[in-house]
């Protein structure tokens, strides 16, 4: 933590320098000053002067998404607590935990997605309106490898909120965040998207996977709220952030819409997701990898670390420490490359793989297999 805010404060001071620095009173006498006027300068940098958007612009998002926004209350399984005392252990009554966190409506006839991880386990959810109505809602389906959940209430002519197409976004549009940070009710923030495609962990949760990076504040409670658009469509599900301080630092990610629409529309018809699955662990090379190896400089691709006995590469005949530099002729250099063209096959599929083994080209052709699924629970 220590080390963190000595970080934090070193750029502070040295963006606090360079600006004295700029604007110092012994600057060189012959640094000439420019007196052209700001318009003039404009036109001639081809720069337009007209709005980017109208000053409510945000406003009119929130407007539009919000109402798609509902509050979601957990409970679950009573837990006795126990206290040590000198004549022994004393059971305290019974407690009930609690939960809360956030929805969207994507249908009028009450389907709510939301995140797995605010339903997971529960006994009974509960769902708020924006306009106070409660009901009961229920899991009709599950996937913890992407992290999120559809919920079913029984209720007709919900606002289903309008979704928008996450592979269209850009680094710096504006985007506004709802959802019910901390229990205190609906709340909206803004913020830009800050980068696309985001892969890792966060707060040592589920791995997050080509997520939406955004420096609107998303807060604990805020999970299964939504990311919307300066039009006011959904682009994303608010899952996970990254912090030194349990709170916001300005690093939320979300699941991206198109990802949204793709798990949703299996969980409603089957109540799980099926992918295919190859059965490795891997990663990229790195130059330890290499020299520990002798993989050649020329030699590119993703290493195999471990093979899963009786899995599809298992049966293809992949060995740990093999280099996989193509499936299908299409080069392998990043591990998201791989991801990205096994989740592009259907089960069943054949996939040719180039590798790298000792020296020699080895050529492999392996069929994916339905992705075993997590036990209830985990």
């Amino acid at each position: 933590m220590k080390t963190r805010r000595r970080g934090l404060i070193v750029l502070s001071l040295a963006a606090l320098s360079m600006a004295g620095f700029a604007g110092c009173s012994n600057a060189p006498k012959s640094v000439e000053t420019h007196t052209e006027p700001i318009e003039a300068a404009a036109d001639k940098a081809h720069v337009s002067s007209d709005p980017i958007t109208h000053p409510s612009a945000i406003a009119d998002a929130a407007a539009r998404v919000e109402p798609s926004v509902v509050t979601i209350n957990t409970e679950y399984r009573p837990q006795s607590q126990y206290t040590d005392t000198p004549y022994g252990y004393d059971q305290s009554p019974a407690v009930v935990p609690r939960g809360t966190g956030s929805g969207v409506i994507l249908t009028s006839d009450g389907v709510i997605v939301t995140n797995n991880h605010v339903v997971q386990n529960s006994t009974k959810i509960n769902v708020t309106l924006q306009d106070g109505r409660e009901m009961e809602g229920r899991v009709i389906g599950a996937d913890p490898t992407s992290d999120l959940a559809v919920v079913k209430v029984d209720q007709t002519n919900l606002p289903a909120v309008t979704l928008g197409d996450s592979t269209k976004l850009r680094v710096g549009e504006w985007v506004v965040a709802v959802g019910n940070p901390l229990g205190v009710g609906s709340t909206v923030t803004a913020g830009i998207v800050s980068a696309l495609h985001k892969s890792g962990e966060a707060n040592d949760r589920q791995p997050i996977q080509s997520a939406i990076q955004t420096d609107a504040a998303i807060n604990p409670g805020n999970s299964g709220g939504a990311l919307a658009d300066i039009e006011g469509r959904l682009i994303g599900i608010n899952t996970a952030i990254a912090t030194n301080n349990g709170g916001s630092i300005g690093i939320g990610f979300a699941i991206p819409v198109n990802t949204v629409r793709e798990i949703t529309d299996q969980l409603i018809k089957q109540g799980h997701v099926v992918r295919p699955w190859f059965g490795i662990a891997f990663g990229t090379i790195t130059d330890r990898a290499r020299a520990a190896l002798n993989i050649p400089q020329n030699v590119n691709g993703i290493i195999v670390g471990d093979v899963i006995s009786g899995g599809p590469a298992d049966a293809a005949g992949i060995h740990p420490q093999d280099v996989i530099t193509k499936i299908d002729d299409t080069d392998t250099v990043k591990a998201e490359d791989l991801q990205k063209l096994i989740q592009g096959h259907k089960v069943g599929d054949e996939i040719h793989l180039s590798l790298w083994r000792q020296g020699s080209k080895v050529d492999v052709t392996a069929t994916l297999r339905e992705q075993p699924r997590p036990s209830p629970g985990r």
